[in-house]
């Protein structure tokens, strides 16, 4: 099988991460989390070896499950004790037929210091990420999968236009509550799975920047984790995913959403992932119809390519705008350095004529990640463009530290 570094998102992908630290840092308003390495250090051959996908994101399969749960065992784990795993185990990695099965604990947490240098503003913040998956059933079919973000930004809610309100957040939130049952699995050959819950929707390339505009002027972003009931089915060549959301109703009141969609992917080759994802959702502020294509390419061994285009029309808004038509676009390409550095550059375009502060919206970034060792990562990012929180010009250097437990 040919190696490749093609991004992924769950982070167990073995030669990139596009999301190891970017649970926690998506809540820092930067796209630094997508050249991060996780996985490297193990050594697996490509991103299907623990992925559903031959370029990674989203679904494991059972062997990406089995290093899921060995990966965050210790000795030292007190949680899974309480859960019922025996304090003289012999090997903690192994299934310890504890009261609720095995027991996955991650906790990760992060800082940002952002200089402005258009304004002379430093911008420190400060994330975390509590993450914990309890294991049920027979060959670990049935899984409780939690995460409860902690985020210190001082952030309120920021009008962007007059449909359309940036969420602040409180200082913790929970973020996912998951019951996932695979229902069928054939090795790599094919499988199916429900999960219901609060999560993400399975749509795009799945990026935890939700400051970028695929994410940020679509309702992806940090606290758009509707409840929601989803299905996959895959085989060796596809996978496909439809579901259905409903508010978890922290949302505002004006912007509880209900609706549904589907997601298609196609894999020609194992470097290459082919895809198409779209929605209907309907709320008090507008309607809205969205659909786009996709990709994740693995180029070669250094090289590697996310790129995204989505088209969207909102109808029955309130007056001044009653709807309109909005593009949103994203590239990002990665270099892979060494096996322990990566670096990438990232493209983001928009067009609007509805509620937003301008019709066009351009921004780029250059990051690069170091992974010093399975636990600490540094990350230093430049931005300029339409980068701020009300979508208007700036310029800034960031530099992050993640620490994993």
């Amino acid at each position: 099988m040919r190696r490749s570094p093609g991004p992924c998102r769950s982070g167990r992908c073995p030669r990139l991460h596009i999301g190891a630290i970017g649970s926690a840092l998506l809540l820092l308003e930067t796209n630094i989390v997508h050249a991060t390495p996780r996985m490297i250090s193990y050594g697996y051959p490509s991103c299907i070896s623990c992925h559903v996908s031959v370029q990674g994101r989203g679904l494991l399969n059972s062997y990406g499950r089995g290093i899921e749960v060995a990966q965050s065992y210790s000795k030292a784990d007190f949680t899974a004790m309480l859960l019922g795993r025996r304090a003289n185990a012999p090997d903690p990695t192994e299934n310890w037929n504890g009261r609720f099965g095995n027991v996955l604990l991650d906790f990760l947490i992060s800082t940002r210091l952002t200089q402005r240098l258009d304004h002379e503003k430093t911008d420190p913040m400060l994330a975390a990420l509590y993450r914990q998956v309890i294991f049920l059933g027979e060959r670990d079919q049935v899984r409780i999968n939690t995460e409860v973000g902690f985020l210190d930004s001082g952030l309120s809610d920021t009008r962007l236009g007059t449909n359309r309100i940036a969420n602040g957040g409180g200082v913790v939130f929970l973020k996912k509550a998951l019951l996932e049952w695979r229902v069928e699995e054939n090795g790599a050959a094919s499988g199916k799975e429900i999960a219901f819950g609060r999560d993400y929707l399975p749509l795009g390339i799945q990026i935890d920047d939700y400051t970028t505009f695929i994410l940020n002027l679509n309702r992806d972003g940090i606290y758009d984790f509707p409840l929601q009931l989803k299905g996959f089915m895959w085989t060796e060549k596809s996978l496909a995913s439809v579901f259905a959301y409903a508010p978890t109703f922290e949302e505002q009141s004006d912007a509880r959403e209900y609706g549904g969609g589907f997601l298609y992917e196609h894999y020609p080759a194992n470097t290459l992932a082919l895809g198409v994802q779209g929605l209907s959702g309907w709320e008090d502020n507008f309607d809205r119809f969205r659909i786009g294509p996709y990709a994740r390419w693995g180029i070669s061994n250094k090289w590697a390519l996310l790129v995204e285009a989505d088209y969207t029309y909102f109808w029955d808004g309130a007056p001044p705008d009653p709807g309109g038509n909005q593009v949103t676009t994203y590239l990002q390409l990665f270099y892979h350095h060494y096996e322990w550095l990566v670096s990438s550059a990232t493209i983001n375009f928009a067009y609007s004529d509805f509620s937003l502060p301008k019709d066009n919206l351009t921004s780029f970034r250059y990051t690069i990640g170091a992974r010093l060792n399975r636990n600490f990562t540094v990350v230093a990012t430049y931005a300029i463009g339409d980068i701020q929180r009300d979508l208007d010009y700036a310029h800034e250097l960031s530099i992050f530290a993640t620490v994993k437990f």
